[in-house]
């Protein structure tokens, strides 16, 4: 076993699809029961059904991390149905505004980008750290971005939202500390996923000759010059690094961000 995670519950955001999806497989599948809160239902009710299966409790809330009240009453029908949470993963985030069609960052795209990925942590952890206070523990993970250390591809809105949560974790580390919560991140480097077919979908758009270029292929040479050992990675190594840092085995790592990245943070 990877992590002994068994009686501990999670709630993963953005938990149904990409990363959240490998790393809410993961939990799961080293004991947790999961909690699901994504924005929309239909993916991340096929995969509580594969929860289930494995013999762990799923459960699947519509949430949208922009707001306040969305959260708050996920989290209060989470602790009602499970009790109590003992890990939080903020995975949820967005490259852009949905309905970008420029290259060039616009006022939409930081106001969505810092709404999501910034906000969107911060309102979790508001609504879930007063129960964590309340038992003294807790495991927060932040899903970051090799993008929020350097401006190489990725500048603007999202990169500096990254960097943002970066610094969230670390003040927040030393602020929970006292109470026996762990806060750390996790910085992925390039991972096909949906939100990867996302971004290609946009380059197109914008670069007609792009059209008969297969997506994984044309992310696979972006991405092999950048990363030393040669390889992207995949959902599933993002959630066992995950699945390390909610582990007593990291009970004193706090404030840290592990790259999980193959390397491509040593070219910056």
């Amino acid at each position: 076993m990877l992590a002994d995670l068994s009686g501990k519950i999670a709630l993963i955001t953005g938990g149904g699809q990409g990363i959240g999806e490998g790393i809410t497989t993961v939990l799961a599948e080293q004991g947790a029961d999961v909690v699901i809160a994504d924005i929309v239902t239909e993916g991340p009710g096929r995969l509580a059904k594969r929860i289930e299966s494995m013999g762990r409790k799923a459960l699947v809330l519509q949430v949208d991390v922009r707001r306040q009240d969305s959260v708050d009453s996920a989290v209060q029908e989470a602790l009602g149905a499970f009790g109590g949470l003992d890990i939080l993963v903020n995975n949820a985030g967005i490259s852009s505004a949905p309905d970008r069609n420029t290259a060039e960052d616009g006022d939409a795209d930081w106001e969505a980008t810092f709404a999501v990925n910034v906000m969107g942590a911060v309102h979790c952890c508001t609504a879930v750290v007063p129960h964590m206070k309340g038992k003294r523990y807790g495991k927060i993970i932040n899903v970051a971005s090799i993008a929020g250390h350097a401006a190489r591809r990725s500048g603007g809105a999202y990169g500096v939202s990254k960097a943002g949560v970066l610094r969230y974790t670390k003040g927040l580390a030393h602020e929970l500390a006292p109470f026996n919560i762990n806060v750390n991140a996790i910085c992925p480097a390039a991972v096909w996923t949906p939100f990867q077919q996302d971004g290609f979908e946009r380059r197109k758009e914008q670069d007609p000759a792009l059209a008969d270029v297969d997506p994984h292929q044309d992310f696979l040479d972006r991405y092999s010059t950048v990363i030393p050992m040669g390889r992207p990675q995949n959902a599933r190594d993002i959630a066992n690094a995950v699945a390390f840092l909610v582990s007593e085995d990291a009970r004193n790592i706090t404030g840290q961000c592990l790259h999980v990245d193959g390397g491509a943070i040593l070219r910056d």
